[in-house]
């Protein structure tokens, strides 16, 4: 019964979080993001990779991608070809 109510309060605040987040995104919710780069971040593509990917912000929420984006996706992507091709 205890365990009932506190995975349903876990829920409910999970819930509220989302909501809470939501509301701050505001118009980007329906609008999009406004992405500005920030810096960058490892890309850990693989050992010894020194690899870099975009992070970015956005202007109107504050919302941040941590560098999961597309841009990072084909830098990633690159590498690893880059990786499986053989030295002439």
């Amino acid at each position: 019964m205890a365990g009932d109510l506190h995975n349903a309060l876990a829920e409910a605040e999970a819930q509220v979080a989302r909501l809470k987040r939501e509301i701050a995104q505001g118009p980007c919710v329906e609008f999009g993001h406004d992405w500005q780069s920030i810096g960058g971040k490892n890309a850990a593509c693989g050992d010894g990779c020194g690899c870099s990917v975009p992070v970015n912000v956005c202007t109107k929420c504050g919302d941040c991608d941590y560098g999961d984006n597309a841009d990072a996706d084909e830098i990633i992507k690159s590498c690893a070809e880059s990786e499986s091709d053989p030295q002439p």
